[in-house]
Parts: structure tokens; C-alpha cells; sequence
């Protein structure tokens, strides 16, 4: 069994693909398995998959017909065997030493999940850090975590987290939604006990005109605020919150979102 499942879902992204796979088959954590899910690409992305597992005795590709990221992601849990998965969309890079930090983390302390930053990158201006870059590492509780994902102080993308894989036997990601890290990311930590979070930004979050991300519609607005609503429904139900004032901090963020969405 792999330390690391790596899962890259792959959607007519063959002009990044070859820099975002090298970047993870170069982790200096070499067991692990990588798995290539392409969803409906109609550039040559499937060709590509399979001129890369080639390369690389790691990297397998797996093919459905359904253009989604998170049922290419849960397609892809459905396939590893590594005791965590880690998830890289594949127009982004990682930096070598992002899955050996955190999964080290992870077994050391017996972590559900793991956190780390990323940066956002762009083509014409300098990377933009979100979040603290001062190295600290954390270990909070599972309420402690999502509360901190809830009023956004620390990253909510899929992407920056290693799971333990028995998560996903309860979790799934949501499929057919924009902002299904909103929706979602705060679930998992409630469920991991402990977490674990680096103040590093391993992940390159690759910021290009026309990603899912930059472009606006109706229905990303509409995922939004229902992100945002299952944000709150969970905070209303969960027996972390027992105090009319726990509840409102922790809504705090998802309430004025919901309010400016809907506005």
C-alpha cells in the first residue's frame, strides 16, 4: 500500500498537464501512487494521460465520460489504495516536499487531515500569499479546525489537504457544484478528531483567464450561496456549537457572504 494517493482530474488541460505531473512525480515522498482521471476532454488531455503513465510506473490513468471535477476526484478515491489522498488539479503545480511535510505530520501526531497554504499565481503579476507564511505548525481539534475553515482563517481549498482515505467511506465531495470546497472541506475536518496545520504555501494555485474560478455565470453565484447554506446548516445541527454565541461567530463569515450573494 502507497503512503500517498495523488489524484489529478483532467479536463482539456493538456497545455498544463506535463508541468503539473512533474511537479508531483518529483516529491521527495517517492511512495506514492498517482492517478490521472480524465473527464471528457475534447483536446488530446486522454492521449497525453497515457503518454505520461508511460514515464513514470506510479502514474495510472483512469478515463470516465462525465465532465465534473468532483466525480473525477471521487472516481479517483474509488480507485487508490494509499492510506491518505492528496488532490492536484491539473493546470497547478506543488513544491518536492509538500506530501513527505505532511504526511510526516500526519503520522506522527495520528492526523485525519492535514492543511497547509497556497499562493496564487498569475501570468502577468507577482504571487499573491493569503495566508500566514511563517512555517508554524499546529495541531487543533477537529471543532477547533472546522471553525477555522468556517471563518476562513485558514484554506478551505480540496486541494491543500491530505485525507486519511477512511474519510471518504462517510464523504463524498458534492458533484455538478462550483465552490464544492466551500461546500465540503469543513466536513472533513469535523470528521478527522485532530488536524494538522503548516503555515506553507506547498500548492501553486495557477490563477489563468478563462479557468472555472475567473469566469461568472448564474449558477456559480447560485453554488455560492448554497455553499454557503450547507455552511450554516451545519453549524445550526452540529453539536459543536452549543451556545448562541459559538454559532454566530462561526456563521459569521458564511452569513454575510449569503446576505451579499443574495443582495
Amino acid at each position: 500500500m502507497p503512503k500517498v494517493s495523488i489524484i489529478i482530474p483532467v479536463h482539456n488541460t493538456a497545455r498544463y498537464l506535463e508541468k503539473c505531473v512533474a511537479s508531483v512525480t518529483a516529491q521527495t515522498l517517492t511512495d506514492t501512487e498517482i492517478i490521472l482521471v480524465e473527464n471528457a476532454s475534447t483536446d488530446n488531455s486522454l492521449e497525453l494521460c497515457y503518454q505520461l503513465a508511460l514515464t513514470d510506473k506510479r502514474i495510472r490513468v483512469l478515463h470516465i465520460d462525465e465532465a465534473d471535477l468532483s466525480t473525477a476526484r471521487n472516481a479517483g478515491v474509488g480507485k487508490a489504495s494509499g492510506e491518505y489522498v492528496g488532490f492536484v488539479d491539473s493546470d497547478d503545480t506543488i513544491l518536492p516536499e509538500m506530501y513527505e511535510h505532511m504526511y510526516a505530520l500526519a503520522k506522527e501526531h495520528d492526523l485525519g487531515l492535514v492543511d497547509c497554504n497556497f499562493c496564487c499565481t498569475y501570468d502577468t503579476k507577482s504571487n499573491r500569499y493569503p495566508y500566514p507564511q511563517d512555517g508554524k505548525v499546529s495541531i487543533v481539534s477537529a471543532k477547533e479546525a472546522a471553525t477555522l475553515n468556517l471563518r476562513e482563517k485558514i484554506s478551505r481549498v480540496v486541494c491543500t489537504m491530505l485525507y486519511r482515505r477512511s474519510l471518504f467511506e462517510t464523504l463524498k465531495f458534492p458533484t455538478h457544484m462550483y465552490y464544492e470546497d466551500r461546500a465540503s472541506t469543513f466536513l472533513f475536518m469535523a470528521a478527522s478528531q485532530r488536524v494538522g496545520i503548516i503555515n506553507k504555501a506547498y500548492y501553486a494555485y495557477y490563477q489563468r483567464t478563462g479557468s472555472i474560478n475567473r469566469s461568472k455565470n448564474f449558477r456559480k453565484y447560485r453554488d455560492y450561496a448554497l455553499a454557503d447554506c450547507r455552511r450554516l446548516q451545519f453549524i445550526n445541527e452540529s453539536n459543536f456549537y452549543t451556545t448562541r454565541k459559538e454559532r454566530a461567530d462561526a456563521a459569521f463569515k458564511s452569513g454575510n457572504a449569503l446576505i451579499r450573494t443574495l443582495g
